[in-house]
């Protein structure tokens, strides 16, 4: 089983980034209108393109599985759980590992955790944000299950 998302934030979190890159271009107001008009088009929509530009890319193929800029073949996973939106928060906080490799956007409907399975690598597990958990732990599990 195949899964491929890019974790991109939502409209409302692109409006605040736009927002608040605008408001920026408010501290020209008194040097002139039209520049910190400008200035406030231009930091907004480079918020904007910031925040897509910077959306990882989560993916599970025949053998590895891709999560961000790190890669890891599917015969080093151990077990996958789904966290819903407390479940990232409590892994994130009281049960976080330092250790841990983590690839998290505040904007994503839930999480996997994915623990390792080789005694080379000293992180524990992986923690990846996807707006589609269900369906990546399941393409994991496939993968996991794969000779």
């Amino acid at each position: 089983m195949r899964h491929r998302e890019r974790v991109q934030p939502t409209v409302p979190v692109l409006a605040l980034a736009a927002a608040a890159g605008a408001s920026f271009g408010l501290i020209l107001v008194p040097l002139s209108p039209a520049l910190a008009g400008i200035v406030a088009a231009l930091l907004g929509l480079g918020s904007v393109a910031f925040a897509v530009a910077s959306s990882p890319t989560v993916e599970v193929d025949g053998s590895t599985f891709r999560a961000g800029s790190a890669r890891i073949e599917g015969r080093f996973l151990g077990t996958v759980d789904v966290l819903d939106r407390e479940g990232v928060r409590r892994a994130l906080g009281v049960e976080a590992d330092a250790r841990a490799w983590v690839c998290h956007r505040a904007w994503a409907a839930g999480a996997v955790k994915v623990t390792l399975d080789d005694p080379r690598d000293p992180t524990p597990y992986w923690l990846v944000s996807s707006n589609r958990p269900e369906e990546l732990a399941g393409a994991l599990r496939s993968l996991i299950a794969v000779p």
